[in-house]
């Protein structure tokens, strides 16, 4: 018999086999997140503004200021005549009180055309306001309500890249460059005071997002870099065209205490597109939360076609932190928009953990209506049709848990669990079986039913259904849970 796992009171996902023993016609589905009716929530509006905006940033709600704050990244030239494109490149900071509706605050940072704005940082290229040293992109902000110095309450991480390089560290990937991620700091998440140079150069490229992890207080940092899975190299690695088109984009990790110093200095390796994936699909990046007992893994994949492109953002899990895997049969968790709809090509989700308003969870993604460079060169384009490109943000949601469900039809599905630890006298479930029904069966570890410890719930649809057992003679001990589930999505489980 196996070890009994102790789950304490966390609520325990479906989304790998960690805790099943068997199933059987009960299968794992990706329950795609809903897109908010009012999408895009953020785009351009005043003439000086850039042509779009993109979370390459964060969205966060400040409980200290009851407020949702936004840092973005401006895409492209303003429409305003006389301003360049490099004043209209940078960090843009807004504010809103219910998430939906922005407002552009009037900071003292950056004037254009004698008015102030709510750019909080700009390229030096613009020469301008505040300026970021060798900025290129921006990967977000965080408020680190945990940290000693008060001038450092906010911290920024950015893309930094250097041309025309002699010195050390030149990356090997762009020779003749430095590259890597430079910090800033903030008391107020407005003025900023940046390092001088790369804090690491394990982070090479775009794509990179951070949390600071309470279970351990260090900074988890997931970044890009270029690797082929070796099974991928064994498979495609002799046809030329694999050799000139998939830039084997990847996912590298560090971490840190103080959001400085970084280790291991060449960063860890966690994923890249295996066998499973197309000859030119890459994992563009992967932003990363902690959520009850695994790490949640948001992959962006780019699907980088002759005859088509896109990115879409899949989900992955991990025990770790470390070693993920991607779930089901890797169905989109926020799919691209249809023909004619703001998100159709290309969709990036913001550094931040999801939001949680009430028992719903918001992510913050931006997308784009037109391809992403690569290898695609035909006619479907906005910029072919003679359109300006747009780039906003929007709100995805799902509903507590509710990213993957378990899924059985009328035939009726098993699953029975290993042996647990339960610390609660009840179990409660995250459930939809508004037409069918879950029955809960408690077994001891060899996998016989209990006396009287059987319930069934029906006709109902809840982030947490209460189900009428008893559970306080066996708190401690190791048992099993079956659930016997017809026409209905099981979530998730939990004892508080």
């Amino acid at each position: 018999m196996p070890e009994a796992i102790p789950i304490g009171n966390k609520r325990q996902l479906f989304l790998d086999g960690y805790l099943i023993e068997w199933r059987d016609k009960m299968w794992r589905r990706v329950c795609p997140a809903s897109k908010h009716p009012q999408n895009p929530v953020l785009r351009p509006e005043a003439a000086w503004e850039p042509i779009g905006y993109l979370t390459f940033g964060s969205v966060l709600y400040d409980e200290e200021d009851a407020i949702y704050k936004m840092w973005c990244l401006g895409m492209g030239g303003s429409q305003l005549e006389g301003v360049d494109h490099y004043q209209s490149h940078g960090v843009f900071y807004f504010t809103s009180r219910d998430g939906i509706r922005w407002e552009r605050p009037e900071l003292d940072v950056v004037s254009i055309a004698g008015q102030p704005t709510n750019i909080v940082a700009l390229s030096e290229r613009a020469q301008c306001g505040m300026s970021l040293p060798a900025f290129r992109e921006l990967f977000g902000v965080s408020k680190d309500p945990h940290g000693q110095d008060p001038q450092r309450r906010y911290k920024l991480g950015y893309l930094y890249v250097v041309r025309d390089y002699t010195g050390p560290n030149q990356d090997w990937r762009h020779p003749g460059q430095l590259r890597g991620l430079a910090v800033a700091f903030s008391p107020d998440g407005i003025h900023w005071t940046p390092t001088p140079e790369p804090v690491t150069t394990a982070i090479h490229d775009g794509g990179t997002h951070w949390f600071r992890d309470p279970r351990t207080g260090r900074f988890r940092l997931y970044g890009r870099t270029q690797r082929f899975s070796e099974d991928v190299e064994a498979l495609y690695g002799e046809d030329r065209h694999f050799q000139l088109t998939n830039a084997a984009r990847a996912v590298n990790y560090v971490e840190s205490q103080d959001f400085l110093n970084w280790e291991p200095e060449k960063g860890t390796f966690i994923i890249a597109a295996d066998v499973l994936d197309g000859p030119n699909d890459e994992i563009y990046s992967m932003s990363v939360f902690p959520y009850e007992d695994v790490y949640i893994g948001l992959v962006q994949m780019f699907y980088n076609h002759q005859d088509d492109s896109w990115l879409d953002i899949q989900l992955a899990v991990s025990r770790d932190g470390i070693h993920f895997q991607r779930l089901s049969d890797r169905s989109p968790f926020i799919p691209r928009g249809q023909v004619g709809e703001w998100d159709r090509f290309n969709q990036s989700v913001a550094n931040n953990e999801p939001i949680r308003v009430a028992d719903e969870l918001r992510f913050y993604y931006s997308g784009r209506d037109y391809r992403h460079s690569g290898v695609y060169k035909g006619e479907d384009n906005g910029s072919k049709a003679g359109l300006r490109y747009r780039a906003a943000v929007g709100i995805a949601t799902t509903k507590q848990d509710r990213f993957a469900a378990m899924e059985a039809s009328f035939d009726a599905g098993k699953l029975l669990t290993k042996p647990l630890i339960l610390d609660g006298p009840r179990i409660h479930v995250n459930a939809n079986v508004s037409f069918g029904s879950l029955e809960v069966t408690l077994l001891d570890p060899e996998g016989q039913p209990l006396e009287r410890m059987q319930a069934k719930v029906s006709e109902t649809d809840a982030t947490d259904i209460p189900i009428p057992l008893d559970l306080s003679a066996f708190l401690g001990k190791p048992l099993r849970i079956q659930f016997t589930l017809a026409n209905g999505q099981l979530y998730s489980f939990w004892t508080p």
